[in-house]
């Protein structure tokens, strides 16, 4: 009798394993049984996922009435100063409109002039191989300066470089005519200084229309959020979830206060 109970517990033993993997490997949610290589390692298996949107879900694109882009103004008057205001509907636009304008007619004016003066002293010292101009390589020449290689070579290569030399070096002080040379070469230098003056203003201008693109888009963008905030305040965004045909489904919904 006690040889018989030992035979059948022995015999559950064995059973419970074979029946456990039988559950086990008829699972769906089971992994497949590995068996092991020849060098006795088991075999890894990777499981990967992607996670994305799901084929039976639904988005929809809602249109808020009276939003504005807040991108969208901030691009906007990044390429046009105040176009961006005027978008979301801030008059103040008009100020950086104005801005840009008078901004870009002083820029133009201020090249106008400055190469008007540039013209003006150019005539003023005239070609130096006319022997009766302002300053001459003759009356260079005739002073006791022999070598002029060099200011013949930037007279043929580099006008701007020969003008700046005959008024910054004092060595070229013999070729101005007139009966004080010093005077005469003061009033060249004065013509040069009212030319860069101008040209400063220029550069001035264009650094400050720089900074008007810059102020009037970062400018739009606070408008369009000051803008939308009530909006955001009237909408609510609620999620909700529910188990269907065995699922979990999650909606999501915009809800509008009145």
């Amino acid at each position: 009798m006690r040889c018989g109970v030992l035979a059948c517990a022995l015999a559950l033993l064995l059973a419970v394993p074979a029946a456990g993997a039988a559950i086990l490997t008829g699972s769906r949610l089971a992994l497949p049984l590995v068996t092991p290589t020849a060098d006795g390692l088991l075999a890894q298996r990777t499981i990967s996922r992607q996670w994305g949107p799901s084929e039976d879900s639904t988005y929809v694109v809602v249109d808020v009435p009276g939003w504005k882009s807040e991108g969208g103004a901030l691009a906007m008057s990044a390429l046009l100063p105040g176009s961006g205001h005027l978008y979301v509907g801030e008059r103040s636009g008009w100020a950086f409109l104005i801005l840009e304008t008078a901004g870009w007619v002083e820029h133009h004016l201020a090249l106008r002039d400055a190469d008007r003066r540039d013209a003006e002293a150019r005539a003023f010292v005239g070609n130096p191989y006319d022997s009766s101009a302002t300053w001459s390589l003759e009356r260079y020449r005739a002073a006791g300066n022999e070598d002029t290689q060099y200011l013949e070579a930037l007279w043929a290569g580099d006008r701007e470089s020969y003008y700046r030399v005959i008024g910054s070096n004092p060595a070229y002080l013999a070729g101005y005519s007139g009966f004080d040379p010093t005077d005469t070469k003061l009033h060249y230098l004065g013509l040069r200084d009212a030319r860069d003056s101008k040209y400063k203003l220029a550069g001035n201008m264009e650094t400050l229309l720089w900074l008007n693109h810059l102020i009037a888009a970062f400018d739009a963008f606070r408008a369009a959020k000051i803008h939308n905030l009530p909006l955001r305040q009237d909408y609510q965004l609620r999620f909700g979830q529910r188990f269907r045909h065995g699922r979990p489904e999650f909606r999501a919904a915009l809800v509008r206060r009145f």
